[in-house]
């Protein structure tokens, strides 16, 4: 990677509150990579770039010779931009050589060139407009499932794998792990039958649960999407400063901004922009706007936070400035302590043990802890995967299932900076603190953490 410049703060028509921190790792990227200005091309690149060094890399780390993924048309799939189609038995082989062998059977591609194999079944297939069939094949031909795996056992054969990843799960649950676009389970019993029946006893034999491997290549990177990351970040950032800039006190509501907007006040109510009496923002008030943009290659989301100068007030009071310092001391401990080849779960306890060291107390949950020491802080995590598949893992956080944190966080991952910060002010009575929240984007490079957009640059001062 290399690293173009160094982070400036965002001064827009607001004031933003910056104090000085440590900047060692703070530094945004840019790994050089062109992208096509066309986005059919883009995404092929995006595709072949994944195939020509993500696919070796997992492959090899789940110990799967040959991985059989089988997509239905009619079913949504987790990979099916990944694949560049919505139908076939995808067969990827691993000949001992830098590149995977890659075919299709029964399927049909945009990219012809990005596999090396395009079998045609012997029958007519339906004709797809967005995902939904407008034409059948007609006679007894209909029921052609049983044929798209017309030569499978042949070409499976002649290349003799000892192990057959194929896409079923078997031991997680990946509801938990997911956002936007869900993650399907895999294989219908049908197709699990018809596939085995394909394979013959030899081979049927072979074949496990490909779970693993699928969720690696989900999470798995490559230079394109980081430079995607970045430009919808740069994006992303933009918005949320148009968005605070609308902010007049007393008169706007949360419901009058773009964006997961909300607030909390002391007792730790929380209050949404899609509440049904959706609340007008007051002076003395902290909020948080989270935003996002991207394309269905990828995308990026950022967060942001303010406070509505009261009456007289210059500058932002002692208790403001406080929780932002919490808030800048708590993100360079996870920039000094998130590395790549580590587990999610590994990285979450170091957090913890780096995050209480430094005098906070760690709250597994999103909610002011009253049985907490009063003088404390307290920090919550949820360090979650983005981009575009909708998973969440590799998961630095005590939400989720425990393989999100058994995952490897692998280089080139891209992950949100989610935490959240929760003060308590003595001043005000027991029980009474000031919510923020964060949602930096941030990538794990060979070098550690890196921005490759700005992160949330200081806590706005509205007048």
């Amino acid at each position: 990677m290399r690293i173009i410049h160094r982070l400036k703060l965002v001064v827009c028509c607001f004031v933003v509150l910056a104090l000085p921190f440590r900047i060692q790792a703070q530094e945004t990227v840019n790994p050089g990579t062109v992208l096509p200005d066309d986005s059919v091309a883009l995404e092929n690149q995006v595709r072949n770039s994944k195939f020509n060094t993500v696919l070796p890399k997992v492959m090899r780390d789940n110990e799967i010779d040959m991985w059989i993924h089988v997509m239905r048309p009619w079913t949504p799939d987790p990979l099916n931009f990944e694949f560049g189609s919505d139908m076939g038995i995808f067969i990827f082989t691993d000949r001992g050589e830098d590149r995977i062998e890659r075919a299709i059977f029964a399927g049909h591609v945009g990219d012809r060139n990005a596999y090396d194999i395009i079998s045609r079944p012997r029958v007519q297939l339906p004709t797809f407009v967005d995902g939904v069939i407008t034409e059948q094949p007609g006679g007894d031909e209909t029921d052609y499932l049983e044929l798209r795996f017309d030569g499978v056992r042949e070409f499976v054969a002649e290349r003799d794998p000892d192990r057959i990843g194929a896409n079923y799960v078997e031991a997680l649950g990946l509801s938990a792990a997911s956002e936007r676009a869900p993650l399907t389970d895999g294989l219908s019993h049908t197709d699990y039958t018809l596939l085995l029946n394909a394979l013959g006893d030899k081979y049927a034999k072979r074949v496990v649960s490909a779970e693993h491997l699928i969720l690696d290549y989900l999470a798995g990177r490559v230079p394109e999407e980081i430079e995607l990351y970045r430009q919808f970040g740069v994006i992303t950032a933009d918005n949320l400063d148009r968005e605070f800039g609308k902010v007049v006190p007393s008169i706007t509501s949360l419901s009058d901004l773009e964006g997961n907007v909300f607030r909390r006040n002391p007792d730790g109510v929380e209050f949404h922009a899609q509440d049904r009496e959706p609340y007008i923002l007051q002076p003395g008030d902290v909020f948080t706007i989270l935003h996002g943009a991207g394309n269905r290659i990828f995308s990026s989301d950022l967060g942001g936070n303010a406070y509505l100068l009261r009456e007289g007030e210059t500058a932002a009071p002692p208790e403001i400035q406080n929780v932002w310092r919490a808030a800048l001391e708590t993100r360079q401990i996870l920039l000094d302590n998130i590395v790549a080849g580590r587990t999610a779960g590994q990285t979450l306890e170091l957090l913890i043990q780096k995050i209480e060291a430094a005098g906070y107390h760690y709250n597994p949950v999103d909610q002011y802890d009253s049985n907490a020491d009063p003088n404390l802080t307290q920090v919550h995590l949820d360090v979650h995967a983005v981009g575009r598949s909708g998973l969440v893992a590799p998961r630095i956080s005590p939400l989720g299932s425990d393989w999100e944190r058994r995952m490897t966080i692998p280089v080139l991952h891209t992950f949100t900076f989610e935490y959240m910060i929760h003060m308590p002010v003595p001043a005000w009575g027991p029980g009474k603190h000031i919510y923020i929240a964060f949602h930096d984007g941030a990538v794990v490079t060979e070098d550690g953490v890196m921005f490759p957009y700005p992160p949330d640059p200081g806590i706005r001062l509205i007048r």
